[in-house]
């Protein structure tokens, strides 16, 4: 890490971004970042599940963010007039593309049902900006807050031993069949999602986005997340990898179905394999 660089911890990325700032001085939109990956590792090298990311982060010179900020601004009065309390930073500018990132205890609302919410407040912000910021495009990336409870329930196995009472963890024939991990949010015998996406399915869901993006970058080969995923969770998977340095997605068709593709991100924006 050179001497222009710091590292900051936080239980979201949004956080960690947000506290670089505060040390370099600049808006969090100057704020470039890495993940540091020796965060994710345990001390025999393997990529090991954790309950906060840890970035390296720099400071970007200044460019047009116009836009990002009228965004901002937007979903701030928004999140005000729904009456719900929550931190709204943006990161990821370049090139008229930014990313609004919304934390808030109210994150499950905002999402909504199977993002429901969430896919409105998108349409509603693109039309907002159309007037002025029109060759904009944003993502609006929503996360929990304070997760401490959620953490409980996402299964960590270096502590499931210390957990105590599980009532909360749903009916028993679910708790015998293992680590919910790797499940994933119910689907119907036809294939295709239910629409219903808790707030603890999405966590699930980055995790699983966290935790294949990090087995790529350490071998250096694409992979296909074989779990079938509707619209709303390759969206979550897309805005989730796209925060991580050095890898990216892309959909690919596979037995019939779409899925995520994540791969080695040559700067490019595509991997050699592609």
């Amino acid at each position: 890490m050179s001497e222009n660089e710091i590292t900051t911890e936080g239980t979201t990325v949004g956080e960690a971004v947000r506290k670089a700032a505060e040390l370099l001085g600049v808006p969090t939109e100057q704020v470039a970042h890495k993940f540091d990956r020796e965060h994710f590792r345990n001390n025999a090298g393997r990529t090991v599940p954790v309950d906060t990311v840890k970035l390296i982060c720099w400071v970007t010179e200044p460019v047009d963010n116009s836009g990002a900020l009228a965004a901002k601004a937007w979903v701030e009065g928004l999140i005000e007039k729904m009456g719900f309390q929550g931190t709204v930073t943006v990161r990821n500018v370049k090139d008229q593309r930014a990313t609004i990132a919304v934390d808030s205890e109210s994150a499950r609302f905002l999402v909504g049902r199977g993002g429901s919410t969430l896919a409105a407040i998108s349409d509603m912000l693109m039309v907002a900006m159309e007037k002025e910021h029109g060759d904009w495009n944003f993502k609006i990336d929503v996360q929990g807050g304070q997760r401490d409870e959620g953490r409980r329930d996402r299964g960590d196995r270096g502590d499931r031993g210390d957990r105590g009472d599980r009532g909360d963890r749903g009916p028993r024939r679910d708790r015998d069949r293992g680590p919910r991990r790797d499940r994933g949010p119910r689907r119907d015998a036809r294939g295709g999602g239910d629409e219903r996406c808790s707030e603890r399915d999405v966590e699930d869901l980055k995790r699983l986005a966290r935790r294949v993006a990090e087995a790529v970058a350490e071998a250096g080969e694409a992979e296909v997340i074989r779990k079938p995923l509707n619209s709303f969770e390759r969206r979550i998977v897309h805005m989730e990898i796209a925060d991580m340095a050095g890898v990216g997605t892309d959909t690919v068709e596979q037995d019939g179905e779409r899925k995520i593709r994540i791969f080695i991100d040559n700067g490019e924006g595509a991997s050699a394999e592609a």
